[in-house]
């Protein structure tokens, strides 16, 4: 398997699964990702070399985004309350921040979400920072087991944000099994 930045063709992909997801949420009882991503979001964080794809030959698995700190909630909800997720304490420019993962139904349950947060972590260690970092849903609390079964530790939640709950672990050298192509 390969992981590469996502192009712009990539983006219908991308909101394809983000629809399945939601539909799949909601089945489930689910409230998460009830505010809608708009499409310029995503093709903003293609455009910007931040979003990834995993590929098994020409067949798309999976996506993931990775951000330095930047408080990007703004340019997609307007109206979300102010309150911070990170702390000038937390050091907040020596982390790198995973949002966004998506691997579609018919490829999950293969441990294809922990490959790609290890892969992530990599990216972290590589960089010279210290954490690789995430906020998750609120009010999923199936979520936040699965990223504490990933070595992540919980950091604090701020109940007011949708997607407040906060989540580290300490970055370190990736050695999976998806090789970095830069296209």
């Amino acid at each position: 398997m390969i992981i590469t930045p996502a192009t712009l063709a990539d983006v219908d992909t991308i909101m394809a699964w983000r629809r399945e997801r939601v539909a799949w949420l909601h089945d489930r009882g689910e409230d998460q990702w009830s505010i809608p991503l708009p499409r310029p979001a995503v093709a903003a964080t293609v455009q910007a070399g931040q979003t990834w794809m995993v590929w098994e030959d020409a067949d798309p698995l999976a996506t993931i985004t990775l951000t330095a700190y930047v408080d990007v909630d703004s340019l997609w909800k307007p109206d979300r309350d102010p309150e911070a997720l990170w702390h000038p304490e937390d050091d907040p420019a020596d982390a790198l921040y995973a949002a966004k993962m998506m691997i579609p139904l018919r490829h999950s349950g293969a441990g294809l979400g922990g490959e790609m947060l290890d892969w992530a972590g990599g990216r972290a260690y590589d960089a010279g920072l210290t954490w690789l970092r995430l906020d998750a849903w609120t009010t999923n609390p199936r979520l936040h087991a699965y990223y504490l079964g990933q070595r992540f530790r919980h950091v604090r939640t701020v109940d007011s944000r949708v997607s407040g709950t906060c989540f580290e672990r300490p970055a370190q050298p990736y050695v999976g099994r998806l090789k970095t192509e830069i296209r």
